[in-house]
Formats: structure tokens, C-alpha cells, sequence
């Protein structure tokens, strides 16, 4: 997966230097030190991060220059880059300022045989054919009986059987990719999603997503910035537009092997076109915790968002609480198994329609999703999924509950 992630560049790199460290042009005390200047130089390399990690190196250099280790790293970089010219200068300056061990010069001449060529980017890619079936695939109401009014002038209705939940099984089909070696660290990332119901079309749904990350180093901290745009379709209509910015941070804690405890912000605006009064700007802060060990990989978060709409939205601006639950292991015999739980409780700042609903909107949102995966080979492999929603309210009109099952294939590519 790190090659995949970052390109061949950093693991050629990473790879020459330790035939330095056994030739004797890197010092033994530079893996030493959490603020040691050569680790702080390979750092951005290792994150694919390759204009910043040439930048500390050449500090490094200008500082040390008789950290020949160093020198050779910074050359096989701008060769990696395709600075051809750069890199030539600095291997002649190897050569004559260092008189390299014959193991060093066969690198040299490696690099000089091969030519400097910039990094190509790298892809990978999935595609997902699922056959499912939703007992509530229009989020039906699942109490019928409702009331508007108070006092005196109460009123009790009945939903319309339109209204009220229709089961419908569903063909979907998922595309999703990503690309790494965009240039000093930047990764994109895209999704396009169709799913198609046997009779409630009106429920068919179109999404897609585009986004792209990058990692940082600040100072000590693990950082990465992301954006990303996307929209969603309804029925053949356009229901949902989003933009959305999200940063990461990870501070230096003495962790365990395997844990990882990080802070997610994000930020959104939301747009629908073909309903008045729904946009909405929404902000996210939540605690991350991670845990991987062998084939185990558990993490959980917990946070507090802010949901923010026009003045004439019903039940105006809200808040809530999240939480989050996910794991993944492998079970051995080409078996995966996944699970996730998700968790929404929003509130609502005022009334949610006065003089009929008089009451500020209460939602609790329980998401549960279990998958199980077998290998068929090293690209493809079979799941069946489980997906469960409860959307509990204090407005009948809005509760509702699903349970949707899927079966289907998945084939992975790239290169």
C-alpha cells in the first residue's frame, strides 16, 4: 500500500540511503534523535511530499556539508524529479568532494545509465456490482398516524400510502479511484454511484464525488488538508450540491505501538436546487482514535457539529453529537469482515413549523453496517453487506426505519 500511496520515488530513495548507511557515507547517529535534522529532511519523502523533503535537504547540506548522506539523497531526488542537470552537478560534486567507496559509485552510475525522468503518478481502482433489497426504500414514515395544530385545534391525520415505507429491491453499481503523484504530496481521490430500484424509480439515485488531500508535517504535528465537491441525483432530478474542506491533525504522543489519536475539522455548504429554504453550511470538529494491529484495524470518534441554515428553513439552525464505531479484520481462509456504527443526535434551535408543529425537531440517527468479503483472487472478491438505519424522532411525520441487503462483486485495478 506505501507504494501505491506515494510512488517508487520515496522507497528508491529510502532504499539508496541505507546502501549509504552500510557504505559508510551516513553517519550511525542519524537514526537517532526525534529532532535529529536528517529525519526531519526524510519525513516529507516518506509522505510524498518530495519539493519540501529537497528543500530541508538542502538546508541540511548548506548546515552539514559534510554529511555526504545527505548529498546523496538530495541527488537521487532532483534525478527522481527529472532535474537531470541538478542532479548531474551533484553527483560530480559527490564524487570530487567525497571520493565515494565503489558501492556509492555504482549507484551513481546506476542513476546516470537509467536518466533522470520525473515521477509518473500512479492509480488504483475499484468497480462494485451489487443486487440488493431495501424493505424501506423510500424512507416511509413508520408511524402513519400524525397530528398538526394544538389545543383546540388539534387535528389527526393519516399519511397517504405513499408515504408510509415500500419495500423494493435495487441494482447498484459503484466506481471509485485514486491517484497519487500529483506532485509533492497532492493524492485525488473520485466516486460515481448509481443505484436503480425494480419499481420505486423515483427513488433512483445518482452521486459523485471529487476530492483531493495532502499531507503535512508541522513541526512535530501529522497534518493533512483535503477538499472535495460532489452531487447527488433524485429521480432524475438534481437534488443535492456540497463543497467541502477538512483538515487533519495528529499531535506527537508517546502512543503504543499501533495507536493513533488525531483531531478532524471539517467544513461544508450544501445546496438544493430543487428545494426552497433546505442549503445549509455545516461544521465538524471530532476526536479521531485508531488501532491497528496485525490484521486488526479498529477506530472510533466522537464530536459536535453545527448546522447552520437560511432564516426561513423549518425549525432554523441545529446542533448535535456524533459518534462513530468501525473495524476491519481479516478472518482468515480469504475471508474479510467489516463493521460500522454510526451515531447522529441533532437538535433543533426553534419550533420547527409554529402554529402546526410546535415543537423543536429531536432526531437520533443510528447507522449499522456489516459486510463480509471473500477473495476470489488477488482484483476480485464477493461481499454481502448489511445496512440498517433507526431514525428515531420527536415528530412522527419524520421517523423512520431500513434494512437493506446486498450481494455483489467487486474488481480491482490499477497500476
Amino acid at each position: 500500500m506505501g507504494v501505491t500511496r506515494h510512488g517508487k520515488l520515496a522507497c528508491r530513495i529510502m532504499g539508496l540511503a541505507l546502501l549509504a548507511l552500510a557504505a559508510g557515507m551516513v553517519r550511525a547517529d542519524d537514526g537517532a534523535g526525534s529532532d535529529n535534522p536528517y529525519l526531519d529532511a526524510m519525513q516529507p519523502l516518506i509522505d510524498g511530499r518530495y519539493e519540501e523533503a529537497g528543500e530541508a535537504l538542502r538546508r541540511l547540506v548548506a548546515r552539514e556539508p559534510e554529511h555526504a548522506g545527505a548529498w546523496l539523497d538530495l541527488a537521487i531526488l532532483q534525478c527522481g524529479l527529472g532535474n537531470a542537470s541538478e542532479a548531474e552537478l551533484l553527483f560530480d560534486a559527490i564524487e570530487a568532494r567525497f571520493d565515494p567507496p565503489p558501492g556509492i559509485r555504482e549507484i551513481i552510475a546506476l542513476q546516470r545509465a537509467k536518466g533522470c525522468h520525473g515521477p509518473s503518478a500512479r492509480w488504483e481502482g475499484r468497480l462494485k456490482l451489487g443486487r440488493g433489497s431495501d424493505s424501506n426504500a423510500n424512507q416511509g414514515a413508520s408511524n402513519p398516524n400524525f397530528s398538526i395544530g394544538q389545543g383546540s385545534s388539534v387535528l389527526n391525520l393519516v399519511l397517504s400510502p405513499e408515504f408510509t415505507p415500500h419495500r423494493d429491491r435495487f441494482n447498484q453499481i459503484t466506481l471509485d479511484g485514486a491517484v497519487s503523484g500529483l506532485g509533492n504530496g497532492w493524492q485525488g481521490y473520485a466516486q460515481l454511484q448509481s443505484r436503480r430500484y425494480d419499481t420505486q424509480r423515483r427513488y433512483d439515485s445518482e452521486s459523485a464525488l471529487l476530492g483531493a488531500e495532502r499531507p503535512w508535517r508541522l513541526g512535530r504535528w501529522d497534518a493533512r488538508l483535503g477538499a472535495s465537491v460532489g452531487l447527488t441525483r433524485l429521480g432524475g432530478e438534481s437534488y443535492q450540491r456540497y463543497a467541502t474542506i477538512s483538515g487533519w491533525l495528529a499531535p506527537p504522543l508517546a502512543l503504543p505501538t499501533g495507536w493513533q489519536l488525531g483531531w478532524l475539522n471539517s467544513f461544508s455548504h450544501v445546496v438544493y436546487p430543487s428545494r426552497s429554504h433546505f442549503d445549509a453550511s455545516l461544521w465538524e470538529s471530532r476526536a479521531v482514535l485508531s488501532l491497528q494491529h496485525g490484521p486488526l484495524w479498529v477506530q472510533g470518534s466522537a464530536g459536535y457539529g453545527l448546522d447552520v441554515g437560511s432564516h426561513e428553513r423549518a425549525g432554523g439552525d441545529r446542533h448535535g453529537v456524533f459518534a462513530s464505531l468501525n473495524a476491519r479484520a481479516l478472518l482468515g481462509g480469504g475471508w474479510l469482515g467489516e463493521l460500522s456504527w454510526q451515531y447522529q443526535n441533532w437538535a433543533g434551535a426553534q419550533a420547527y413549523s409554529p402554529g402546526l408543529i410546535d415543537v423543536a425537531r429531536r432526531q437520533h440517527t443510528q447507522l449499522t453496517r456489516a459486510t463480509l468479503w471473500y477473495e476470489l483472487t488477488k482484483q476480485q472478491a464477493l461481499y454481502l453487506e448489511y445496512r440498517g438505519v433507526r431514525n428515531r424522532e420527536n415528530i412522527s411525520l419524520f421517523e423512520y426505519q431500513s434494512r437493506a441487503w446486498q450481494l455483489g462483486w467487486q474488481w480491482q485495478f490499477g497500476r
